[in-house]
């Protein structure tokens, strides 16, 4: 996916094409939401600064550790085993007492429930949805590590084997919870050489996508400081082929001093680096790690300080060589080889044996708000998960918008038992209720091309009476004013930006609600496989292009007055689809369908119009400016402005 976007590459996209309609200045979102200044957020150069850095902080490290321990050995056997729930399954390993696979299964809201499958699955073979990726595992970089900042700690943290309680019943290894059951999970490390204990303990229940992490470390009978729950690395759809603008990577998100703050691994690791790490200062509501649709957080019992994401890069085979954009479609250059990042959030959380929740499950909008509702009225403070989703930088007029337009397109879908026809049907309505305001920017640009012989006509005569020291108090230069001003009445353009600046926020938030909800993920039509997903053949943006010139063609344009008005009208015709084209590559096939649809019903609404509104004399008469112009002045006129009737 994009550091936009990341998924804000689609509202750099609307925004730049809007401006350039509306001549043409045009606004798009940064690929990275730009930060709040309070936040003060400093980059960190190196992983290993922080580590140092976090190292001479904390006196606590300052004690040597056992020389003659091997922290590759503990006195426990090596030990996994997995939690199975309706929900989810979770797998987990003593070795360091973390996550190694966590699977979703379904997706349960208020709404209803929806069966969850992994990115690459097909109509006739389901793959589980796996959110840790195989090269996380393989570095060790998993859900519930601790980090502290010390080298030589942290391996005796995570490199030892834990002794695990609560689950001796588990048959072949894995915990069956059903209902509303929960299960609550002990993992013990005790070092006495290094007066060291640490007790890990996870609660997890059936009916929930919410866990309990009780962290309590002690050295010396004493709470340790600075620790950090790691929260990844890039949790998400691990069935996803290959990433585009429109498929992001796996994003790090938190609430900070009562802001979201977004950062993409990309610009964490810097590009003459592989890896880096941005430290965020600030009280920390909570933190995560999640892509598009699926996401994992850490919310502490108390607002904590000393949030860092870290981030390193690597080169990724892939299965099926693929071409990149629009310009690789059309050479059919291919690559073999995809750069792609872990991505991981150290969440720093209290070591006093306190409860960090934490959240694993879908970014589903319905979903989200209920679990940040229940955790503001058990944390006593407000927990807005809803703020993993990107709603851009008009946030508060998106999201409304959004929300509504998932409940319409569900409402439809009950119907039509087809999302893709839903769209269709919504598309229609939409338009609908804009064809009144077509049919006056139609009106109005007709009328403003009529006048444009007559207004230039108009304007040269003001010139040659300004040039012949005629003053604007002239009764004359005053009538061709008001002659100006009948001309304009009713044909002043106005209606020609509404529609767009209507469609604007629709726009954005139709994309934003194909990416919130999960109805569209997977939903097939016709030949696309997946609506939130790009058209695997690319006809929908050729298609979506090309009803774009026609409805252009078709459409009533503002009157030009010079030629270079004229010149500028003609290129913006042929360059604008061309343009949303190349934007447009690989967006989601629900949102091409509205746009598309939207043409053609809009190319059709301008046909029925232009038949409507013509007139057998498009031609006004000219000559009136002339006559004004050069008419003497009456008696009354003369004394009005002062002149004696000799002159």
């Amino acid at each position: 996916m994009a550091s936009n976007q990341n998924q804000s590459r689609f509202f750099i996209a609307v925004l730049l094409s809007l401006g350039v309609l509306m001549l043409w200045t045009y606004f798009f979102p940064a690929p990275k939401p730009a930060k709040d200044p309070n936040a003060n957020v400093a980059v960190v150069q190196t992983t290993q600064d922080a580590k140092n850095d976090a190292a001479t902080a904390n006196n606590v490290y300052n004690q040597q550790l056992n020389a003659n321990q091997n922290p590759s050995q503990g006195d426990a056997p090596n030990q996994s085993f997995t939690v199975k729930t309706p929900l989810y399954e979770a797998k987990f390993d003593s070795l360091g007492a973390v996550a190694t696979h966590w699977t979703l299964l379904e997706n349960v809201s208020s709404k209803g429930a929806k069966p969850l499958y992994s990115g690459d699955s097909t109509k006739d073979t389901k793959h589980p949805l796996e959110l840790i990726s195989e090269q996380a595992r393989s570095r060790r970089e998993v859900p519930l590590k601790i980090i502290t900042g010390d080298s030589n700690f942290d391996s005796l943290l995570n490199d030892r084997n834990y002794q695990v309680s609560g689950v001796e019943t588990a048959a072949n290894g894995v915990i069956t919870l059903s209902g509303n059951e929960s299960k609550k999970i002990d993992f013990t490390l005790r070092d006495e050489a290094n007066q060291l204990e640490v007790v890990k303990s996870i609660t997890l229940r059936a009916d929930s996508y919410v866990s309990d992490l009780q962290t309590k470390i002690t050295r010396n009978g004493q709470p340790i400081n600075n620790a950090k729950l790691l929260i990844g690395a890039s949790i998400g759809d691990q069935g996803i082929k290959s990433y585009s603008y429109y498929a992001i990577e796996s994003e790090g998100v938190a609430a900070v001093d009562g802001s979201t703050s977004r950062n993409q691994a990309v610009s964490i690791a810097k590009k003459d680096k592989s890896e880096g790490s941005l430290a965020v200062s600030g009280a920390v509501d909570w933190a995560g790690v999640g892509d598009t649709y699926f996401a994992m957080a850490a919310i502490p019992n108390v607002q904590t300080n000393g949030l860092e994401f870290r981030a390193s890069a690597y080169d990724f085979p892939l299965e099926v060589p693929r071409t990149v954009g629009i310009w690789g479609f059309v050479t059919q250059t291919k690559t073999s080889v995809e750069v792609r990042h872990l991505l991981s959030a150290l969440v720093p959380i209290t070591t006093d044996g306190a409860t960090t929740k934490l959240y694993v499950g879908s970014k589903d909008h319905f979903l989200l708000t209920e679990t940040g509702d229940s955790l503001s009225k058990e944390l006593g403070r407000p927990i807005d998960l809803d703020n993993f989703i990107s709603y851009g930088f008009f946030y508060y007029l998106t999201r409304p918008i959004a929300t509504r337009i998932v409940w319409v397109l569900n409402a439809l879908n009950t119907f039509t038992n087809s999302y893709g026809i839903a769209i269709l049907v919504f598309t229609v309505l939409f338009y609908s209720v804009l064809f009144p305001v077509r049919w006056f920017q139609s009106k109005s640009f007709k009328k403003a091309a009529k006048n444009a012989p007559k207004m230039k006509e108009m304007q040269a005569r003001m010139e040659e009476m300004k040039k012949k020291n005629i003053p604007a108090e002239d009764p004359r230069m005053r009538e061709l004013q008001m002659e100006q001003l009948k001309l304009t009445k009713d044909a002043v353009p106005i209606g020609g930006c509404l529609p767009l600046l209507l469609q604007f926020p629709l726009l954005i938030s139709l994309y934003i609600a194909i990416t919130i909800s999960l109805d569209f993920r997977q939903a097939s039509f016709l030949w696309l496989p997946d609506l939130s997903a790009g058209d695997p053949f690319h006809l929908l943006e050729f298609l979506f292009a090309g009803s774009m010139f026609f409805t252009m063609l078709v459409t009533p344009q503002a009157a030009a007055i010079t030629p270079e008005q004229q010149m500028q009208q003609k290129m913006m015709m042929y360059f604008m689809p061309f343009m949303m084209l190349f934007i447009m590559w690989s967006a989601p096939a629900g949102l091409l369908i509205y746009w598309l649809t939207g043409n053609i019903i809009g190319f059709g609404q301008q046909m029925l119009i232009n038949k409507l509104t013509a007139t057998p004399n498009d031609e006004p008469p000219t000559g009136t400016a002339k006559k004004i112009a050069d008419r003497p002045m009456t008696k009354k006129e003369r004394l009005k402005t002062g002149l004696s009737t000799a002159s």
